[in-house]
């Protein structure tokens, strides 16, 4: 069949509907490819993502680690700080300098002294070593007197404060 138009001829032409069916073909060639392409490019975004996120857990890993490496340091060390409290305790001022220096070097290092004189009784950062009777019963259940100081490092307990607890006894007896 042919149409003629302003010199312009249309015929059922099979060489013409081949190069159809082939634009056909390659464009859905083309969204398959597209496809792929946007699937690949998502993994790779993810794999990004998570490498990201692998070395962002592994400097804190890294930072946690430097933070407690001193540990066994710090605990021989507390012994040498008790030492230096009980000379304090029984007036000997020279140690007040070295004592302070030191207590200054763990301070940066992450080292908080426990020292709950007069604190609610907290059986996670303190041990009762004994027990005080009392007339006040606003005394009942806090430390009265801490006979060895506690100790924190980064907010991890290294060593609870040994402490005496105020125990409120009522005069209903009398």
């Amino acid at each position: 069949m042919k149409e003629e138009n302003d010199d312009i001829v249309i015929e059922n032409d099979p060489e013409l509907e081949a190069s159809t069916n082939t634009e056909k073909k390659l464009r859905e060639r083309l969204k398959l490819a597209e496809a792929k392409a946007k699937e690949h490019l998502d993994g790779w975004q993810r794999a990004q993502a998570d490498f990201i996120n692998l070395r962002r857990r592994d400097e804190e890993s890294k930072a946690e680690f430097v933070k407690f490496a001193n540990l066994s340091l710090v605990e021989e060390l507390l012994p040498v700080l008790d030492s230096f409290n009980a000379g304090l305790a029984h007036g000997l001022e020279n140690l007040r300098a070295p004592y302070l220096q030191l207590l200054s070097v763990l301070k940066s290092a992450g080292l908080e002294e426990l020292n709950p004189e007069g604190a609610q009784f907290d059986p996670h950062e303190h041990e009762a070593i004994a027990t005080a009777d009392t007339d006040k019963e606003e005394e009942d259940h806090k430390v009265l007197e801490v006979l060895q100081k506690g100790y924190k490092l980064y907010g991890k307990l290294v060593r609870p404060a040994k402490v005496k607890v105020g125990e409120f006894i009522s005069n209903k007896n009398n």
